[in-house]
């Protein structure tokens, strides 16, 4: 029913039990209703029937709400404030290139990393004399998991005799799955409340927006006076971590009030609806390299590779590079790495009879207590910086 508390819903015991009422009222409270009855076994099959159209009903009143929608519903309902759920992505990286002087990679040329993961170029290439290059590629499936670390696109996918090694020196960024509802109705949330784009919420709302961006965070000096960090005054400083350089700065000049400072050692020219150029000032995310030391106590369960598992549990939840080589979010912007969410990280593996857990930002200096990170900064680890005894 609906009342000033809302929809309530009947259940399939509800409707039972008011039919039940209602055959007995009816034909009187010697009526037999049991489950073997024909009259209880009808009964039955009306409810049943009943509580599905409940159901329906339910989905509709709160495909109404942006809390309780899911899927399409949720996606309408953001249309309404002109967001639209981000669709998963590409990743793009720079490849670097040794070969025979003036030798052409062609367009589509795939490369690969040694787990598996494929680009195609989308520059085409031309070796200088010193049988140097490098071009921009992009991947050739979709998804957070093709986001590869520096150094690991080192695979000929199209062997050539003329191309000698290749590398990226820079991790692939932009790619990222399609928005679950729940990170939908997060960044939903931030952009209502920051619907103004030039307030805080509404600035990083606009930059989490942009593929492959995984945390964006800001300060905004909006005194006469340099702050703490060495903004200047009446100043907006952004750092994000990952996304194309070019598209963050068209996001942070879309958002950022007319007059109004941006700051950061990154730097891009923006173009306005006029033709006029722009510099974007901003930065991207300080990473802090975490170090992790488990020291664990296992029984008959603990599975053959439990130490990868281990080490994997422990990059989703701090984020970094896992074994594959395939970047984690992890930890937003300025989240401190808290020692007990590692805890219930590495018990997901069985076969764990105890674990102690030390880490730090340097490879000889670990504890058992938190690390602080700042607002510019975000926590990283590598597979290889975790040590499992």
């Amino acid at each position: 029913m609906l009342n000033e508390k809302g929809f309530q819903k009947k259940t399939y015991v509800d409707l039972l039990d008011e039919m039940d009422d209602k055959a007995k009222e009816l034909f009187g409270q010697d009526v037999n209703t049991s489950v073997r009855s024909p009259l209880g076994i009808i009964l039955r099959i009306v409810a049943f029937m009943l509580s599905g159209l409940w159901e329906i009903a339910e989905r509709v009143y709160q495909s109404g709400f942006i809390s309780k929608s899911e899927d399409v519903q949720l996606d309408r309902l953001a249309a309404n404030y002109g967001i639209v759920r981000a669709q998963a992505s590409e990743s793009f990286v720079t490849i670097k290139f040794t070969g025979e002087p003036n030798h052409k990679i062609e367009e589509f040329t795939r490369y690969a990393t040694e787990s598996g993961i494929e680009f195609r170029m989308i520059d085409e290439v031309v070796l200088n004399q010193d049988g140097l290059g490098e071009g921009r590629a992009i991947s050739v499936e979709k998804g957070s998991s093709v986001n590869v670390a520096a150094g690991t696109v080192t695979v000929q996918a199209e062997p050539h005799e003329n191309v000698h090694t290749l590398t990226n020196p820079e991790s692939s960024d932009g790619g990222q799955n399609r928005e679950t509802d729940q990170a939908f109705k997060e960044r939903l949330a931030l952009s209502v409340e920051g619907s103004s784009s030039s307030t805080i919420p509404g600035i990083v709302a606009t930059l989490k927006e942009v593929p492959g961006v995984r945390s964006a965070n800001v300060i905004i000096n909006n005194t006469m006076l340099v702050d703490d960090y060495g903004n200047p005054p009446k100043s907006v400083h952004c750092y994000v971590l990952g996304g194309s350089k070019d598209m963050v700065a068209e996001a942070i000049f879309n958002s950022v009030g007319a007059g109004i400072e941006t700051v950061g050692e990154e730097i891009q020219e923006v173009t306005d609806i006029s033709g006029l150029s722009h510099d974007v000032f901003f930065d991207m995310a300080e990473e802090i390299k975490i170090y992790v030391r488990l020291t664990i106590r296992t029984n008959a369960a603990f599975p053959l590779n439990g130490m990868e598992q281990l080490k994997n549990h422990v990059v989703y939840t701090i984020g970094g590079t896992d074994q594959f080589g395939v970047v984690h979010t992890g930890s937003q912007m300025g989240a401190d790495v808290i020692i007990s969410r590692l805890y219930n990280a590495v018990y997901k593996v069985e076969g764990l009879d105890d674990i102690s857990i030390q880490i730090g930002t340097e490879k000889n200096e670990l504890g058992t207590g938190n690390i602080e990170i700042q607002p510019r900064q975000v926590a990283q680890v590598l597979f290889s910086d975790i040590e499992v005894v």
